[in-house]
């Protein structure tokens, strides 16, 4: 273990001065800056000045990862390799641009949102201050036919317009959330296993809730030595940031995976060397299906997300929950969430994974 690291610390001045700049900055600013890495304009340059290999992940076991989580055994679609980049001014940190096919982005922003977001285990930022009624709204709308590939209740059950309501645990001071409310603006995240305590900056003592076990397979499949056991799953809308921090609440020095879904972000990240107070900060921009894995020096590192880009997300992603997706086949028109078609086309996911202890 490094040494334990203090969750109140300031940031840098000048990492919170770059978090503003790129927190204005515009959407041809962001096409044209060079300083910004961008996988999908990659060229060997930038490779060579900025960027190493680190590894190359092989298609065939990437496929055979994917067809377990999938659940449909033989994928008919092969998986590409996967090169991971290091960065040269933060060493320790990986890239993996377009990790993720498109049908396991669908299927895992599906797991995470029908089936977890639905689990009254997992407290999600509303629980301050209203009370979720689990069991009210499933009585409803619950089914026990399989649809959609999802067998349950989902939030996303409930039509935009219904008149179901988060009470306030204290009428006083807040009002009552409609469903509407509450997935489109209100809700900003949610916490798989370790439930960890936002007041504190801790974790709570005892046994924590299951980690999502097909989640934890996928991730530990592809960062074999991450064992998952806490997450937050982070529901931006363009207009939203991320404040510079850094996560010391794990006893653990095991790197940090970060998985993106949905809109672009502009993710920035840089470590302060004791010895100059200087900061080599890394700014990219990450795209729907790329994953990052913070490690060794740079599992310490402050982080920030200054923006979301409107209208980034893919076409074939933007549509959900209104469309399912199955391997080797074109998206489907789903009648079980067709209310919510689009929810997802000004959003981004992202599922940020830990290990709690050594």
């Amino acid at each position: 273990m490094m040494g334990k690291q203090d969750p109140n610390q300031k940031p840098p001045e000048s990492l919170k001065a770059l978090h503003k700049f790129y927190q204005k900055a515009s959407a041809d600013h962001l096409a044209s800056d060079t300083s910004v890495l961008d996988f999908s304009s990659l060229q060997e340059g930038l490779t060579s000045t900025r960027l190493r290999t680190v590894r190359t992940l092989k298609g065939p076991r990437l496929q055979e990862i994917f067809s377990h989580f999938e659940g449909y055994g033989e994928i008919s679609a092969d998986a590409d390799d996967v090169t991971v980049y290091e960065n040269a001014d933060l060493p320790g940190l990986q890239l993996l641009p377009s990790l993720l096919p498109r049908y396991i982005q669908r299927t895992l922003l599906s797991r995470l949102l029908h089936r977890d977001l639905s689990d009254p285990k997992h407290k999600t930022n509303v629980h301050f201050h209203h009370n979720v009624p689990y069991d009210s709204l499933a009585a409803t709308l619950c089914s026990d036919t399989e649809r959609d590939g999802f067998r349950g209740f989902s939030f996303f059950d409930c039509p935009p317009e219904s008149s179901s309501s988060f009470p306030a645990t204290d009428p006083s001071t807040h009002t009552p959330l409609t469903v509407a409310q509450f997935l489109n603006r209100k809700l900003r995240w949610m916490t798989l296993g370790g439930q960890y305590d936002w007041t504190k900056k801790a974790y709570p003592e005892g046994s924590p809730p299951r980690f999502p076990e097909d989640i934890a397979q996928l991730t530990h499949g592809i960062f074999e030595h991450v064992r998952p056991e806490a997450a937050i799953v982070n529901v931006y809308t363009p207009g939203d940031t991320l404040s510079i921090h850094r996560d010391v609440s794990e006893n653990s020095d095991v790197g940090l995976v970060s998985i993106s879904l949905g809109c672009d972000a502009i993710f920035i990240a840089g470590l302060e060397e004791a010895s100059t107070n200087i900061v080599k900060p890394v700014v990219m921009r990450l795209k729907s299906g790329d994953a990052v894995h913070m490690g060794g020096p740079s599992r310490y590192a402050w982080h920030s997300v200054p923006q979301v880009l409107a209208g980034t997300c893919p076409p074939w992603l933007s549509d959900w929950p209104a469309s399912t997706s199955v391997p080797g086949a074109e998206s489907t028109v789903s009648n079980r969430f067709a209310a919510w078609r689009g929810w997802m086309a000004n959003k981004r996911i992202n599922l940020n994974i830990r290990q709690m202890k050594d």
